[in-house]
């Protein structure tokens, strides 16, 4: 190339580096794109699934499909069922995890979901402090001797779900306790629910009640157990168990689970578990 050339080539190279550096501050900093008026269809993927995530979470509580529907519309998903399959198989949170199954399982059966009661709101307590007040005693005072009494322990919780008179009935087949090494650490409730030939039935809600609290579960969720499995982790205490919402069981009381036991050669007999089976009665 000609030296005369040199300085022109390169004097070119440098306005235009300093015209795309110049373009790309002012259309990052003074003039940045600001997007109004958004759609959720217009989200990446990584906000759509934390959108249905939070869809099935609010389901979950509010139990209004036509709610959890329309919002799924808006999310213009070309297969929103297989997207739930994915997020319910890879979610970390238990309890994440069941309303993303809940939510994927009514989408097949939408009158059913749609029959249901919506959920309404609890009342709460009032936790204000009551306000003190200070006596001042003026003269001496004879209190008189009493006994304290015995606190009395902790009733368990009544089941939270009403019974549902057309959902269809579920004997118990099978109640076995299970010892330490059985459960092989911690501590379970494992619940199998069995059509009236004897297969598993997945999507079957069971409610855990206790005087610690109310939990509930699906089955379904662990396949390789059997498609009407379902188990929950507990602490040790006494619970019933009893099927809710889409079918209907007796509540099996006195579920009474030991202390935990760290090495189960130091009480291998110890109750860390119990194992139920129903199966539906036929028509």
């Amino acid at each position: 190339m000609d030296s005369g050339f040199r300085p022109l080539v390169l004097a070119w190279l440098l306005a235009l580096g300093a015209g795309i550096g110049l373009g790309l501050f002012l259309a990052w900093y003074v003039f940045p794109v600001s997007y109004t008026n958004a759609q959720p269809y217009d989200l990446n993927r990584s906000a759509k699934d934390e959108m249905l995530r939070m869809i099935a979470s609010s389901y979950a509580m509010e139990n209004s499909f036509e709610l959890a529907n329309q919002r799924l519309y808006y999310l213009q998903l070309p297969n929103v069922k297989a997207r739930l399959n994915e997020l319910a198989n890879s979610e970390r949170n238990p309890l994440t995890q069941q309303a993303l199954v809940k939510l994927r399982l009514d989408l097949d059966q939408p009158n059913i979901a749609r029959a249901r009661p919506t959920s309404t709101a609890r009342p709460t307590r009032d936790l204000t402090p009551a306000p003190r007040v200070t006596v001042i005693v003026l003269e001496p005072t004879t209190i008189p001797s009493t006994s304290i009494p015995v606190t009395p322990l902790p009733t368990p919780i009544p089941p939270t779900s009403e019974p549902n008179p057309n959902a269809p009935r579920f004997a118990l087949i099978e109640k076995r306790a299970l010892d330490c090494l059985s459960v092989g650490g911690g501590a379970t409730i494992q619940v199998e629910v069995q059509d009236a030939s004897g297969k598993g039935l997945a999507g079957i809600l069971v409610e855990v009640n206790s005087a610690l609290g109310n939990e509930q579960f699906y089955t379904g969720f662990k396949p390789e157990r059997g498609n009407g499995f379902g188990d929950v982790t507990l602490v040790p205490g006494t619970y019933s168990v009893h099927l809710v919402e889409n079918a209907s069981s007796e509540v099996v009381e006195d579920l009474r689970i030991d202390a935990n036991v760290v090495e189960c050669s130091s009480n291998p007999a110890a109750t860390q578990g119990w194992r139920l089976v129903f199966r539906q009665l036929s028509n």
